[in-house]
């Protein structure tokens, strides 16, 4: 059974280190703004040597080190450094052909560098829980795909990509109203999240290139 963070603050404190140089593909998104002490983006800042950033729109004058930063296609990207780590949340689900974002990663990475993907997990209790009631679960308008952890083994598989790790993010930090089915399903979740990880809401997955 994998480790379960409780915020992606947890995941980038535990699998990034104070000596990496990070790439963060989609930063500007994540689910929440970046005035948001939840910025995903801020805490790599904190957390890592040196950290860059793709996307395809944001605002340059609202970011320190302007030249780290690329407005461009996670499927089709490249920097002059190469990266110990590269982090894409809540990115792969949103991807035309997440086979050119990988391909794009494993060029941008050192020898020894390692992918870090967070995406939702297909089969969490929210979405079986509302493929009891609807045809189909809710889903982000903007999303083309999701994964759970044997198609997500099968896509690194096939992009030449060993799986170091796969682990859990409980939740993601955007709140909404919520119904008292929702927040009823919110106690089950905590008491499942207790004894197992089969229904956890997000995947966290640490990949490395295969030579």
């Amino acid at each position: 059974m994998g480790k379960v963070y409780k915020n992606k603050k947890e995941i980038i404190q535990s699998l990034i280190k104070k000596s990496d140089a990070v790439l963060d593909v989609g930063f500007w998104g994540q689910g929440v703004k970046i005035d948001n002490e939840n910025w995903a983006h801020n805490f790599l800042i904190n957390q890592a040597k040196e950290v860059y950033g793709i996307d395809l729109d944001y605002d340059v004058n609202r970011l320190k080190d302007k030249d780290h930063y690329q407005k461009n296609n996670a499927e089709n990207f490249d920097f002059e450094v190469k990266f110990d780590v590269i982090f894409a949340g809540d990115l792969i689900e949103h991807l035309s052909n997440p086979g050119l974002f990988l391909a794009s990663c494993a060029s941008n990475l050192k020898v020894d560098g390692r992918l870090i993907i967070i995406t939702p997990n297909c089969f969490n209790l929210f979405h079986l829980a509302e493929k009891i009631s609807k045809r189909e679960p809710t889903v982000n308008k903007d999303h083309t795909c999701y994964f759970n952890e044997k198609t997500i083994k099968q896509l690194m598989a096939k992009n030449n990509w060993e799986v170091e790790s796969i682990d859990f993010l409980y939740s993601l930090p955007i709140l909404y109203h919520e119904s008292f089915k929702k927040k009823f399903l919110n106690i089950i979740y905590f008491i499942l999240s207790k004894f197992t990880t089969k229904f956890m809401e997000n995947l966290v997955i640490t990949v490395k290139k295969i030579h």
